[in-house]
């Protein structure tokens, strides 16, 4: 039964997509793979856990990492940007061969309801870009997105929203204002980002042990799975 409805919609929408935890499950390779090119560049590792990885973008990770084992970052300009190098070497490498990660089956179909609702459905993850493009050209699903706003496109995680109007507009030659737009993710930081920009956040609790700290931050919807597609889009169709 297809739980779509495609039809009019009064005003678009432009749903933003979060990619580890939402769309898809990426196992443990990733945050390995980067714990070992800054083990790489600077002799120890930092030992990223998921919480160190969970919500924030790739760069600021490294940052945190590096400040964590006590390396200044400042000292060497380009510190960050060639340990990101190196793991994208380990991960175009690695990261298609790795048979943990999986598409979760209700992100995929509440993209392609969002698709054929007309709304704009595009990606705003910390990854970097090329990071978020080896792992969804795994699955095939790398063009199913109109753009999107990466770890590399702004200092922090909470700046990316803000330049997401302007990217919108060059893909898809129209206007979003923030409250037009609603971002799905997993993490406190997704509902934190959207709450402080005034945005509607539909958050799927995929780890349970976060529920208390995803509460704290005040999510629009807070939900266990995206399953419910048809309760959900009615959700997005309101003003």
């Amino acid at each position: 039964m297809d739980q779509c409805f495609e039809g009019a919609v009064l005003s678009r929408r432009l749903i933003l997509f979060d990619i580890d935890g939402t769309l898809l499950f990426p196992g443990t390779l990733a945050r390995k793979l980067l714990d070992r090119a800054i083990e790489d560049d600077v002799g120890e590792s930092p030992q990223l856990s998921v919480e160190d990885v969970a919500g924030y973008t790739d760069p600021v990770i490294v940052r945190n990492a590096l400040h964590r084992l006590e390396i200044t970052v400042d000292h060497v300009p380009n510190r960050v940007d060639a340990i990101l190098e190196n793991y994208l070497i380990f991960l175009r490498k690695e990261f298609p061969k790795y048979t943990e990660p999986f598409l979760y089956d209700d992100a995929v179909e509440l993209v392609d309801c969002c698709r054929k609702k007309g709304w704009g459905v595009a990606l705003l993850s910390g990854n970097i870009r090329e990071g978020a493009r080896v792992k969804l050209e795994r699955f095939g699903v790398w063009d199913d997105f109109a753009f999107g706003v990466f770890g590399d496109d702004a200092a922090s995680r909470s700046d990316l929203l803000w330049i997401v109007p302007e990217v919108a507009w060059d893909a898809l030659g129209e206007a979003y204002t923030h409250t037009r737009i609603i971002i799905v993710g997993d993490t406190p930081n997704d509902a934190r980002i959207a709450r402080e920009n005034g945005s509607r956040s539909l958050i799927v609790c995929r780890r349970p042990e976060w529920q208390s700290n995803i509460e704290a931050e005040q999510p629009t919807w807070l939900v266990d799975s995206l399953e419910e597609t048809e309760k959900i889009l009615e959700w997005m169709e309101e003003e």
